[in-house]
């Protein structure tokens, strides 16, 4: 067949997917800042930042609500926590875990929804913005 032999071994090797969760989470905390700065520009001691339809409080009117900034650095948390289990499953015990193999595949999924949904979010906050800047 020509096989020749590998490099490493690949099966056993779990640092390529921890890498790969390690990038969705750092993606996500990057939008994450995104968000975490609309949120502190958006208070009423600030005003650095309009955005189109924003969330309010019903107990108090002035009080302003940037749900979708919320959003995004709730997603960059989560990815954050969820990151440090996938850093877990890189300890196979003889090379093959089928515990670790199980928890990758618990979190991986999560972490890609979450990335997603952050990306998704992140849009249609900045598609929200009306005006960046003190008011004239």
């Amino acid at each position: 067949l020509g096989l020749s032999v590998p490099e490493r071994s690949w099966h056993a090797g779990r640092d390529t997917i921890a890498e790969f969760a390690s990038l969705l989470s750092l993606v996500t905390g990057a939008l994450g800042m995104i968000g975490q700065d609309v949120e502190r520009m958006v208070r009423d001691e600030i005003v650095e930042i309009a955005l189109a339809e924003r969330g309010g409080s019903p107990a108090v009117a002035h009080t302003k609500n940037p749900v979708l900034a919320e959003a995004l650095v709730t997603l960059a948390r989560f990815n954050a926590t969820l990151v440090s289990g996938m850093h877990q499953t890189v300890v196979h015990e003889q090379e093959c875990s089928a515990a670790a193999w199980t928890l990758e595949w618990m979190l991986l999924p999560q972490m890609c929804i979450a990335a997603g949904a952050a990306t998704r979010t992140t849009l249609a906050l900045l598609a929200r913005i009306e005006r960046i800047g003190s008011p004239v």
